[in-house]
């Protein structure tokens, strides 16, 4: 068994055993498998990841702070899971969102399956392929109550080098629903190896498996998240085409039946934002803080648009003129013309991209109130503050960033995640032959460029990046950075495990050299052309590599020292430093 957010936290309280005090009791219903179960009121209910579709996983819930935790510092969980007694078939056994690129897709696939992510008929057959399982009790008969539902209860430690010993204490309450099974899981960290929780978290386990209750369609009604209710016409006013319908119907049916979280649209995204759930007052503040990024974004938005040009329809790039892309084997003028490489056709472009017609993606924007909530929902370690998705298409954002990391932080990291978002619809088009993949010097190069506006009543201002200055400024004086032809070809895996923050420090410099070195006398046309050519390439063949190959073509390695020298010259000057 995989322990879910066992790597997000460890509280910075240490030695106290803690519980919660007079724990109060709510109903939580776990719609999509018609369960129903008592819960702590404190255990918080955890969005999936959007357009995560586990093998069987469809819920979980996880202590909220260290009130609630194992010595304060270990959290506890409840997750649901579902299993169909017919199985999936073959080749079916992990889903993935529609848009994942067939490279990724493989790849998480292969990681899932060595973590024993396939299709099971049973829960006890998904159990028995666990590891680090130790049975204790082997699925006895219980009776429900009061209206509860019968079901089968399971006990078994876990050596999954979680807690104080390395050890959690599990309890499974397994319900036959005719065709499928669904199973309420309880894991719990003991404070000593092969001991039981103490009788306070044992008493809150016993309550809980005891709870269990099937929804039946009457239940289901009562509550239906696709019931019209009042103000949805207000929210969901820019879900305006069939395509953007669905995609908020999904976004809706994520936050469905949680608390602490709510959404509204703008013209661009669907917002999702969330509030402390135990303190109900914070959610005008949150919404608040919400549509103030929001705002930000739709504005920035502008700007990746005026950088990387939408088509008429905006939702994909302005098709380029392969004509005007220059050739490597000779140097024929950007605007020399070329009639053997044509590309596809006007009609050509328009047929793919109706036929694309609705996978245009309607960007979810996610903001969490809690650090705690963000790190459970990404997944994500101390630091982090922000993320995008390319395979659900969703920006993750952290409200509380500049507390964290200082002023400005929040609108930074959502501008800068922000950009990978418009990347992946803009470099993407419907009618480029392969799904191009940016070099990171490029893609987290413009994150940054992008982070470092900042909008007054002046319009945006570009400040340049404080948080980049230094790294860059050193590497100049030392001499320790990449060389520039190396580093444009850089694969994925050099850039983020070779000192990453100093290589998105140099990226940032290349594309503020690129894009603005013009004030700087020697500047070469042809420098701040490479990144128009590059893409151009990226969209009309797919293929960054060959982006790399043309936009540097004919660089000898005296030009390479050239353009080297020009951007350590700039990186020393006024204008790198004060961003002007």
């Amino acid at each position: 068994m995989r322990r879910l957010g066992a790597m997000l936290l460890l509280v910075a309280a240490i030695g106290v055993t803690s519980a919660p005090a007079s724990a109060q009791w709510r109903t939580e219903q776990i719609r999509e498998v018609q369960l129903e179960v008592d819960a702590p009121e404190r255990l918080e209910r955890l969005p999936m990841r959007l357009g995560e579709r586990g093998v069987h996983h469809r819920a979980r819930l996880m202590s909220k702070d260290r009130n609630d935790m194992i010595r304060a510092r270990y959290t506890w969980q409840a997750d649901v899971y579902e299993f169909s007694k017919k199985g999936k078939k073959k080749g079916k056994e992990i889903d993935l969102p529609d848009g994942t690129p067939p490279e990724m897709a493989k790849q998480i696939r292969e990681a899932m399956m060595r973590f024993g992510a396939k299709s099971h008929k049973s829960f006890k057959e998904w159990l028995d392929a666990q590891e680090g399982v130790g049975i204790v009790q082997k699925g006895k008969k219980r009776r429900g109550r009061n209206g509860k539902a019968d079901y089968t209860h399971w006990v078994w430690r876990l050596d999954n080098q979680w807690g104080p010993a390395g050890q959690c204490w599990c309890e499974a309450a397994v319900y036959d629903f005719g065709e499928r099974e669904v199973a309420f899981v309880i894991e719990m960290p003991v404070e000593k190896l092969n001991a039981k929780p103490k009788s306070k978290w044992k008493a809150i386990i016993k309550k809980m498996m005891r709870s269990g209750k099937k929804l039946d369609d009457g239940d289901l009604a009562k509550t239906d998240p696709g019931a019209k209710k009042r103000g949805d016409k207000a929210r969901d006013k820019f879900a305006d085409s069939p395509g953007k319908l669905a995609a908020l119907k999904k976004a809706k049916e994520n936050i469905a039946g949680l608390d602490g979280w709510d959404y509204f649209t703008s013209p661009n995204y669907i917002v999702l934002y969330s509030w402390d759930f135990s303190k109900p007052s914070e959610r005008t503040k949150s919404k608040k803080q919400a549509e103030y990024y929001t705002d930000r974004l739709e504005k920035m938005r502008k700007l990746y648009v005026e950088s990387f040009p939408l088509d008429d329809t905006g939702l994909k790039a302005v098709w380029p003129d392969v004509n005007k892309i220059p050739k490597l084997e000779d140097n024929v003028p950007i605007t020399g013309p070329r009639t053997e490489d044509k590309g596809p056709t006007v009609e050509e472009i328009a047929a793919k991209a109706k036929k694309a017609e609705g996978k245009v993606p309607y960007s979810v924007f996610r903001l969490c109130a809690t650090y705690d909530q963000f790190s459970k929902y990404g997944g994500t370690s101390g630091g982090v503050v922000g993320w995008y998705s390319p395979g659900s298409k969703e920006l993750v954002v952290f409200l509380g960033g500049d507390k964290m990391m200082g002023k400005g932080a929040t609108e930074t990291v959502t501008f800068h995640e922000g950009w990978h978002q418009y990347a992946d619809l803009y470099f993407h088009h419907p009618a480029s032959p392969k799904h191009a993949s940016l070099h990171r010097w490029f893609d987290e190069g413009h994150g940054d460029y992008f982070g470092s506006f900042r909008w007054s009543n002046a319009g945006w201002k570009y400040v340049g990046s404080k948080m980049r200055h230094e790294s860059c400024k050193n590497m100049v004086r030392v001499g320790d950075y990449i060389p520039f032809k190396e580093l444009v070809k850089w694969p994925r895996r050099l850039f983020y495990t070779n000192r990453p923050a100093y290589r998105y420090a140099q990226a940032y410099s290349m594309i503020d050299f690129f894009r603005r070195g013009q004030k700087q006398s020697g500047f070469k046309q042809r420098w701040g052309e490479a990144l128009g050519i590059y893409g151009n390439v990226a969209i009309a063949y797919g293929d960054t590599t060959k982006g790399v190959d043309i936009a540097f073509r004919e660089m000898t390695d005296e030009d390479w020292r050239e353009l080297e020298d020009a951007w350590k010259t700039w990186v020393g000057s006024k204008h790198f430093l004060n961003g002007q």
